[in-house]
């Protein structure tokens, strides 16, 4: 009797693993597809269940990556001119290393989304970050990107924030503000690139 009590056990264990299993393989799924194939945003911003890979040497563009998808995060104080969408000098090569990796490793939509901190006027950082998403696509498109590929604008101001704006003692994050302000590119990768 113990012995039957056991394995059943051990059988529902087995069971609620299996269906966790499936669930997160669907929803990475649906996840990406709704990046890749259409306007809509992502259910989340969760990057936990991603592997972070290292920066580039002396590299400011930075990026994650699964098994489908790559985004990559540029940080707008480093891309833009303070509070405008104008391009700085001389900072044209993070851009270019962004175009070159979704040139040889992206296929189809390329979601570009600006992101702001929280710092100053709400509606103005909205706007401020759709300017930005705007001129990453345009700067691309200039440059020609392989045909395949379409890029999408879209400025989502402070609703995603990558780093939480609370410390886990409750006191204000000093970095949140600055970590939040950037341009993210959102793309599924190309099988070709992966094999």
């Amino acid at each position: 009797m113990k012995i039957l009590r056991t394995s059943f056990l051990a059988l529902i264990v087995l069971s609620v693993v299996a269906c966790n299993n499936q669930q997160t393989t669907d929803s990475d799924t649906s996840m990406n597809d709704s990046i890749a194939n259409s306007n809509n945003n992502p259910p989340s911003r969760d990057l936990s269940t991603e592997v972070p890979e290292t920066n580039l040497e002396n590299s400011k563009l930075t990026f994650t990556e699964t098994n489908t998808q790559l985004k990559l995060q540029l940080p707008n104080n480093d891309i833009f001119e303070e509070g405008t969408a104008i391009i700085k000098d001389g900072e044209q090569a993070t851009l270019e290393e962004a175009y070159k990796t979704i040139n040889e490793r992206g296929v189809g939509k390329v979601l570009i989304t600006g992101n702001s901190g929280r710092e100053g006027d709400v509606a103005a950082n909205t706007k401020l970050s759709s300017e930005r998403a705007i001129a990453v696509v345009k700067w691309m498109n200039d440059k020609g990107l392989k045909k395949d590929i379409s890029l999408s604008p879209q400025g989502a101001g402070d609703r995603f924030p990558m780093v939480s704006y609370q410390l886990t003692d409750g006191s204000p994050n000093p970095q949140a503000n600055e970590l939040n302000d950037r341009i993210e590119i959102t793309f599924r990768k190309s099988q070709l690139a992966t094999e």
